[in-house]
């Protein structure tokens, strides 16, 4: 049995007059995890986000001095600006031998010329803001070489690159949210199966009728929420609502995984909708694509809180053990005792391992076949 979902209401922003109770004769910041944990009830306000987002993305660190973070600052735009004279003095021979530096750069190109032109500090043609937007992400190939830039990526820059203004100090936060969401752009796409998979265990805790609906209609598998989780719900919220839901998901609290309770508030919001209009998966994922703009972060925020505070009242008073829902709170699980199996159970194994190797490789063709239609559908709607 579940408990019940606690009220939640969200508390005041941190303010400039609150921030300078934080910092040190010397510059440091002295609570450090206050600081988060009123971001987290209440976010930033507008005339001091633009210098916590340092200290939240690493580019500024709670313990230094006022001297040592302006070093710090200063080193760290030396080395932005020698990465990117790296590729700014790439020959065209060189780069006619470079297949995957000409794709990413093909790409970035691409990407910037409608990532969020509708906002004033990126429209227009001739724009050198668009110039700065393209000039990080292609220093951010030579910064990850293994990584580079993949689609969506632009979407995560755009919004501190209008806040922060200055290009190497923007590259740095964007470094600092990548390292938060690296495994959301891994090639084979392990990070975001895994968070898919985490999402349906949560849903089908907190919200059994929405979870059998879905399961009913073939659509637990969670895809329609892949853009939600590949860009941290860039697309559905307008600029200043995203910066407060991301400044809040960046605190860490309550737990890594609060993100996924934001999914799921929404899709307890929407519950309704899909059920009664009988929705099939194309149609949920159509649905959830038109919520761009048309939602509101403080409620969501309450439910998602709400959603954390019951599961984990639950599982706190619950019998079971609830292992994978205690991992993706963020609780420390013991390693379950394993009875030994013997030499023969293990031959058995690798025989069925090899007997079932095909079918199983056409089950991840096809799992991956439906991602990467999801993924291509979202990616696709026009920012709003």
């Amino acid at each position: 049995k579940l408990a019940p979902r606690p009220e939640v209401h969200r508390g005041e922003p941190l303010d400039a007059k609150k921030w300078a109770e934080f910092h040190a004769a010397n510059g440091a910041i002295t609570d450090p995890n206050r600081v988060r944990d009123i971001i987290f009830r209440g976010g930033i306000s507008d005339d001091i986000r633009a210098e916590v987002w340092k200290y939240l993305l690493g580019l500024d660190l709670w313990e230094h001095t006022a001297a040592e973070r302006e070093a710090r600052r200063s080193s760290k735009t030396q080395e932005y600006f020698l990465m990117k004279l790296q590729w700014q003095t790439i020959t065209p021979i060189q780069e006619g031998n470079f297949t995957g530096y000409r794709e990413r750069k093909c790409q970035i190109e691409k990407d910037v010329k409608r990532t969020d032109r509708t906002y004033e500090f990126f429209a227009g043609d001739n724009n050198p803001n668009l110039v700065k937007l393209q000039d990080i992400l292609m220093t951010y190939v030579m910064y990850n070489f293994d990584l580079g830039y993949v689609q969506g990526m632009s979407d995560l820059l755009a919004p501190i690159l209008c806040l922060v203004h200055k290009q190497a100090e923007s590259f740095w936060c964007f470094v600092g949210f990548m390292q938060k969401v690296f495994n959301n752009f891994d090639i084979d796409q392990k990070g975001m199966k895994q968070q898919l998979e985490n999402l349906r265990t949560l849903l089908a805790f907190v919200n059994e009728k929405l979870y059998k609906y879905l399961t009913d209609n073939q659509s637990e598998n969670m895809y329609f929420c892949f853009r939600w989780l590949l860009v941290w719900f860039k697309r559905e919220f307008c600029n200043a609502d995203i910066m407060l839901l991301w400044e809040v998901l960046w605190t860490g609290l309550p737990c890594p995984n609060f993100h996924l309770f934001v999914c799921v508030a929404i899709l307890d919001q929407e519950m309704d909708v899909f059920i009664d209009g009988n929705f099939t998966f194309t149609d949920i994922l159509k649905h959830v694509n038109e919520l761009s703009g048309n939602l509101n972060v403080t409620a969501i925020l309450e439910q998602a809180e709400s959603i954390y505070l019951q599961v984990k009242n639950t599982i706190e008073t619950a019998k079971e053990p609830h292992v994978e829902l205690r991992k993706i709170i963020g609780e420390e699980v013991s390693p379950a005792g394993t009875s030994g199996t013997s030499g023969s159970e293990e031959d058995d194994d690798s025989c069925m391992s090899i007997v079932n190797e095909k079918s199983l490789d056409d089950q991840e063709m096809a799992i991956q076949r439906k991602i990467d239609e999801a993924c291509d559908l979202s990616m696709s709607f026009a920012l709003f």
